[in-house]
């Protein structure tokens, strides 16, 4: 057997802005979606979609 024991996957939101560069990562809540609008750029006001859904392994998060 493997040393390794499998823990399970972390999945993640990447929500950008369509106006600038803002873009965050959070984790994923139900009813998540691509592209859904999730609300306003704290930087300059332009509307926030979800970009993209992805799982990751906890050992990879960059907190």
């Amino acid at each position: 057997m493997s040393s390794e024991t499998k823990q399970p996957l972390v999945v993640k939101t990447l929500i950008k802005c369509m106006t600038c560069d803002y873009s965050i990562i959070r984790d994923f809540q139900q009813g998540d979606f691509v592209p859904k609008l999730v609300g306003t750029c704290p930087k300059d006001g332009g509307k926030l979609y979800i970009a993209g859904i992805y799982a990751e392994s906890p050992s990879n998060q960059h907190k």
